[in-house]
């Protein structure tokens, strides 16, 4: 029997009533008992104590929508995330590239360019030639949806039907941008698989002890890494069997595999507390960085664009179909307001589909959902599963005013006009980057009405809401007897200092009872 008694702090159970208690004890990878300190040593055995000085406890943050390798990934290559202008990009790439084998792949991720000097721009081929041309490179946008390749990278990746989505110039020459299918071939390209994909899992799973994340519901790219199998999935399972999977994975599958779960009557939830499949992850619209997000207007900076249905009406019918027969969850990708609404219409369609009573069926993202869209979703019980870090774009000059203009001011990531149409809501990050205290900050702190939530609201969407949206609400997201023995211990009460929430550091992360980060300072 192994025991854990955390005493003398500020525990937020986030049950219905909101119980906040001195003291919790886990034993054996649950919940035992919470309370007033004295009740709770004395139900103790012999455990290991950590006495909390006042510190606030929670649940365990729950990332409902992550690409929780490509956290890792991020480790074991080039983040470009924290490149201030296109010059230190550039640079970052070259001491890569010094360190790579020639032929072997250079790869950057992160790199956001409408966070750079205005005459910058995106990253292109000319830019990436001069990093290496003994080397194919790639660096990825951080959305994922566009890319920046060099020429032996255009030679080495097989483009050949999806050329449009390969960006040229006025003489018909590539210019190293790809977005969408195209992007997708170079992660298709440069996946890490085997041992290297296990070495990354492990790097992620540190970097998420490290902000608190004890579960992640793992969303697959709009491409397959391979035709066969999943290299993410392996790396999931490999860890699962050699009992080295330190966070708890529900894995939303890839829509190219659709027909072998329903082959298979794989439902959602079958695994066990360490791994699950959730059900189906699909796409409709791209992202409003690559100006492919569907929306009923066009791109401000782009007068004859209005995006694209990256899988059409009818595709999503059938996979949905697909995947009722089997009562699979469904998570799909939909952010301008055309591609919320076609998923509607296509999810509404196939709900008499399943046995069972409460699909939960799933939107990702929901940044353009308009009041109807909105209403809707309630009426229809779909999820929405939100990424409060988007928030981060949605000041002036971001990318929501510079592609859409000032009516997207308060229009986007409206999570207040969401909860408060009865539509159950649960954060992740999209690893953009990966972190629940920065995304509730954002949400706590937001600039306008109809997208700020209370302290407590933004914590329930990255805990017991979260829980709820892949159907494991009765096992975690609150501190209740019973539940997994899964916590974070913060260094400030964010409900004293909501303004800095950002600032608050993690000082202990729990997870099935046993501490396995712990803040040296």
């Amino acid at each position: 029997m192994t025991e854990l008694l955390l005493r003398g702090g500020a525990v937020h159970t986030f049950d219905d009533d909101r119980t906040v208690a001195e003291a919790v004890l886990f034993r054996d990878g649950h919940v035992a008992t919470v309370g007033d300190t004295e009740t709770v040593e004395a139900a103790a055995t012999d455990p290991r104590i950590v006495d909390l000085d006042g510190r606030v406890v929670l649940p365990g943050f729950n990332d409902a929508h992550t690409h929780l390798l490509s956290v890792g990934i991020d480790r074991l290559e080039t983040d470009l995330a924290g490149a201030d202008d296109r010059a230190e990009a550039l640079s970052m790439l070259r001491e890569n590239a010094t360190a790579t084998e020639p032929g072997e792949w250079v790869l950057g991720y992160n790199f956001d360019e409408t966070t750079w000097p205005d005459d910058d721009g995106h990253l292109t081929r000319t830019d990436l030639d001069a990093v290496s041309e003994e080397h194919p490179v790639a660096a990825m946008r951080v959305d994922g949806h566009a890319a920046a390749v060099n020429g032996p990278a255009v030679d080495r990746v097989d483009l050949d039907g999806v050329e449009r989505d390969v960006k040229r110039d006025d003489s018909g020459e590539p210019t190293g941008v790809l977005v969408e299918d195209a992007a997708g071939r170079v992660k298709q390209a440069t996946y890490p698989r085997g041992e290297k994909a296990r070495r990354a899992l492990a790097a992620a799973t540190e970097r998420a002890h490290e902000l608190g994340v004890t579960s992640v519901q793992n969303m697959s790219g709009l491409t397959a890494p391979q035709e066969f199998g999943s290299p993410i999935h392996a790396a999931f399972f490999g860890a699962w069997r050699d009992d080295e999977l330190g966070l708890r994975v529900t894995f939303y599958v890839h829509s190219g595999k659709a027909e072998s779960l329903s082959d298979l009557e794989i439902a959602s939830g079958f695994g066990d507390d360490w791994l699950r499949i959730g059900g189906l992850k699909t796409f409709s619209d791209g992202s409003l960085g690559a100006r492919t997000g569907k929306i009923s207007g066009t791109y401000v900076d782009d007068p004859d664009n209005d995006g694209t249905m990256v899988t059409t009406e009818s595709e999503l019918s059938e996979l949905f179909r697909t995947a009722a027969r089997a009562d699979q969850q469904i998570a799909t990708h939909a952010l301008g307001d055309v591609a919320i609404d076609t998923v509607l219409d296509c999810y509404e369609a196939v709900l008499d589909d399943y046995r069972v009573p409460d699909p939960r069926l799933r939107i990702e993202h929901v940044e353009l959902a308009t009041d109807a869209a909105i209403d809707r979703m309630a009426e229809l019980g779909i999820v929405a599963s939100m990424q409060p870090n988007f928030l981060q774009w949605a000041g002036k000059d971001g990318i929501y005013e510079t592609v859409i203009g000032s009516e997207a001011r308060g229009g986007n990531n409206r999570f207040r006009s969401v909860r408060d149409a009865g539509v159950p809501l649960a954060f992740g990050s999209d690893t953009m980057p990966i972190g629940p205290l920065h995304g509730i900050h954002h949400a706590v702190n937001a600039p306008h009405d109809t997208q700020r939530l209370s302290v407590d609201e933004a914590i329930a969407a990255y805990t017991r809401d979260a829980a709820y949206a892949e159907f494991t609400e009765a096992e975690k997201g609150t501190l209740e007897p019973g539940k997994l023995a899964d916590a974070v211990v913060l260094g400030a009460d964010p409900f004293a200092e909501p303004e800095s929430i950002a600032d608050i550091d993690v000082d202990l992360t729990v997870v099935d009872g046993e501490i396995v980060h712990e803040d040296p300072g």
